[in-house]
């Protein structure tokens, strides 16, 4: 199947939210904090999630549970004893959940189904909550994952599989600017009311399929209710095929654009390139798209040519969020159900404990009884999500903490305080003080679950890093590629202090901010998040007792293009007569199959899958030599909240069948920490089914698809929403795959510019 012209250069626009505002208007003295006000929070937070996820009358599903945390957050923290917490908690939630009770603990409470049964129940039926793992709030619908009031229809604001964003761009052969430096400036305005964010973006394509430069201000987003004028510049790769320019809407909302013009630097100075409507003064839309210089796309958005609304009253581009909603019928969508009656009874703190029923009759129109919600309702719509107040940094941690604690499929097999988790949280949204210092709170919540994919970005997350990598080894913290010539440092140098600080105690800060399942995980993240800052920022290191300062000024993807050469550079490469060598991360299948008789006269073939593959699981296949049956991905049923009595999983699998074309030569896996999810299931196969020797460190021990979602104030956050299991239905989460020979790194290879784990994958081969 052919890939349509806008889907190839849409390709590759990364999506990390998104936006927020840094200054701090709260109406709550940030330093002034009780302890009650932080178990009064717990409490409130216990109550949100049973009642968001598990109670389903119509007004609790309707309600945005967004703006209901920061509301009640604010409400809470007014809360001078427990008589007015418990008034409030009835206060805040009977508008919307009629039948659930808060009551002192202790107090004899019966619960009176009576009060969930209509007088005549003819023409009513049962509604409760399905979860299969969950979407209800998250940023996207996905294919697996699944939350369903069952009798009641599931209204979403958009066409079911549309984008949650959309672009307006444009393609520029980049044949003639190979090696030069770029700019693009536009002009941009996020129309009031957007809980959206607005982007400039830039990619540099290279030949097959890869990308060189990208910037798509995910880190710095457009948040203003106002023209200005925004810039992205970089460097075109000397081997680009295209650039991909443009801006783009991300979540809901509306956004204006014009004037956007490219420029290339000619010796010293930027010349334009030109661009036709690049300032969108046209009679209509169509006449700007049909010139095929733009284009736009994205599912569930309009596009306009607004008349007068343009940076100087002029003409300009409108990318907006359609509004249209669409029902799907409530189904279950598994067979395990709770019963009439049942309720949650549990002491949720602060001497308060909750009833709340897991079903309720409905008839078309309502669920019974029905609440009123209309004065809570005008309340939450004077809620701006993106004011950067205490109530709202309350609110979002309170949304984390009940995402995963109702859905987070490895509290099993993790050590983590949750509880303890949302409480010091919480406190340090008391003293958090700009967007950079709540993203940490974040990031410190959420790296106590060990889950390697957990990844909290906002526009204040850090993205430049100086021209070097470096990594612990033998105990030390070692250079391991410098780029650029002006350091006076070399690989294999060892780095004595970083600003003042030993490594170790420097690396122990930003380790407590990475959610990592394994050791290599965590190696391979704090490796570049140690090195992050602001854009030329200052890095002091001290190397063989020489003070050497270091630049930030070069992007994460700056530093993976100029360290990735040599020999991991090649997608495949013959060592001597007789060993075959394929990069899985960079050989697709055609690659491959080429070299098969090659492969297959040779003594040995070594795969090398340290980072993530491109879609070669049909070498998989040629290396079976059994069908392959077992279900290993397991989706979790949920019925319960608290992880309590999970109903059940939907199992996957890939099913996979040895191919006619077979691989009898010797094989050798390298892999490492840096090995995730894909990366985890490809090499899953190889260790359950011992297709092959298996050489180097563990994987990261973290699997399964990611399932994101987004907080107000502009902040998303990355996690795993399923379960996944070894083939022998062994753990894998924190395990990983663990190698048949193990290797370690040495400070003597690394200055002698030696891959030890390739070595010792062609020793094994020539000791045979």
């Amino acid at each position: 199947m052919k890939t349509s012209r806008f889907w190839f250069f849409m390709r590759a626009i990364l999506l990390i939210a998104i936006a927020g505002n840094s200054t701090s208007s709260s109406g709550f003295p940030n330093n002034s904090r009780t302890d009650s006000q932080t178990e009064y929070l717990e409490t409130f937070s216990r109550a949100y999630g049973y009642v968001k996820y598990f109670h389903p009358s119509d007004e609790a599903d309707k309600i945005d549970w967004d703006k209901f945390a920061i509301y009640g957050s604010e409400k809470i923290l007014l809360c001078k004893n427990q008589k007015q917490f418990l008034e409030t908690l009835n206060d805040l939630f009977n508008p919307i959940a009629p039948t659930v009770k808060f009551y002192q603990t202790g107090k004899k409470i019966k619960f009176d189904i009576s009060s969930l049964t209509p007088p005549d129940t003819t023409g009513y039926k049962k509604t409760y909550w399905q979860h299969l793992g969950v979407d209800k709030g998250m940023q996207a619908q996905r294919v697996l994952y699944n939350s369903v009031r069952v009798n009641r229809d599931k209204i979403v604001s958009q066409q079911q599989g549309s984008s949650t964003f959309a672009t307006f761009a444009t393609y520029i052969n980049a044949k003639q600017y190979q090696g030069r430096k770029i700019k693009m400036t536009g002009k941009v305005k996020l129309v009031n009311g957007s809980e959206g964010t607005g982007h400039l973006w830039v990619r540099v394509d290279l030949p097959d399929k890869k990308m060189g430069f990208f910037d798509n201000m995910g880190y710095r987003p457009i948040t203003k209710n106002e023209w200005c004028e925004y810039e992205i510049a970089g460097i075109v790769d000397s081997s680009a095929a295209g650039i991909a320019a443009g801006s783009f809407l991300n979540g809901a909302g509306e956004l204006l654009v014009d004037d956007f013009h490219i420029y290339t630097m000619e010796g010293d100075k930027w010349a334009e390139i030109p661009l036709k409507y690049n300032d969108f003064e046209a009679d209509s839309l169509a006449e700007i798209t049909n010139s095929k210089v733009w284009w736009g796309g994205g599912k569930g958005y309009q596009y306009a040519l607004l008349q007068d609304d343009g940076s100087n009253g002029t003409k300009c581009v409108s990318i907006k969020k359609s509004k249209k909603t669409q029902a799907f019928p409530g189904e279950k969508i598994f067979d395990k159900e709770p019963a009439f009656g049942e309720v949650v009874q549990e002491d949720i703190g602060s001497g308060i404990s909750c009833l709340v029923p897991l079903v309720l009759y409905c008839t078309k129109e309502n669920t019974y009884p029905a609440g009123n919600a209309v004065q809570l309702e005008d309340a939450l719509s004077k809620i701006n999500k993106n004011d950067f107040t205490l109530p709202m940094r309350l609110g979002d941690v309170i949304n984390t903490w009940n995402l995963f604690q109702h859905f987070y499929p490895y509290f099993d097999v993790v050590n983590v305080d949750w509880s303890g988790a949302f409480r010091k949280a919480a406190a340090k949204c008391f003293t958090d003080r700009s967007d950079w210092d709540f993203l940490i709170t974040l990031r410190e919540m959420t790296a106590k679950l060990k889950d390697g994919h957990i990844r909290v970005y906002s526009k204040a997350a850090k993205s430049y890093m100086p021209p070097i990598s470096w990594e612990f080894i033998e105990g030390k913290l070692v250079i391991t590629g410098v780029y650029s010539e002006d350091i006076p440092i070399k690989p294999g140098d060892v780095v004595e202090k970083i600003d003042g600080q030993d490594p170790e105690s420097y690396f122990n800060v930003v380790k407590s901010r990475i959610s990592a399942a394994t050791n290599g995980w965590m190696a391979y993240r704090a490796q570049s998040e140690s090195l992050l800052g602001d854009k030329d920022s200052k890095l002091t290191i001290v190397v063989e007792n020489k003070s050497v300062d270091l630049t930030r000024n070069m992007t994460q993807n700056d530093i993976y293009q100029k360290s990735f050469t040599g020999p991991v550079a090649d997608k495949t490469r013959l060592i001597g007569d007789d060993i075959v060598y394929v990069n899985i991360n960079n050989a697709d299948m055609k690659d491959i199959d080429t070299l098969l008789p090659q492969i297959k006269a040779a003594k040995a073939l070594i795969c090398d899958l340290r980072g993530y593959p491109r879609n070669t699981t049909n070498l998989i296949t040629y290396l079976m030599k059994q069908e392959e049956d077992t279900k290993w991905m397991l989706v979790p049923q949920i019925i319960y909240p608290d992880h309590k009595n999970v109903a059940g999983y939907q199992e996957h699998g890939w099913n996979l069948k040895p191919s006619e074309t077979h691989i009898d030569t010797k094989v050798i896996f390298l892999t490492d920490g840096s090995a995730i999810s894909y990366a985890e299931s490809y090499m899953g196969y190889i260790e359950g089914f011992k297709l092959a020797t298996v050489v180097g460190q563990p994987t990261a021990g973290t699997n399964g698809n990611v399932n994101p979602f987004t907080l107000p104030g502009g902040y998303s956050i990355y996690w795993t929403g399923m379960k996944v299991l070894k083939h022998d239905g062994s753990q894998h989460h924190g395990v990983g795959i663990i190698p048949d020979v193990l290797v370690n790194k040495t400070i003597k290879g690394v200055k002698e510019g030696r891959d030890e784990f390739l070595e010792k994958a062609i020793e094994i081969v020539k000791s045979e």
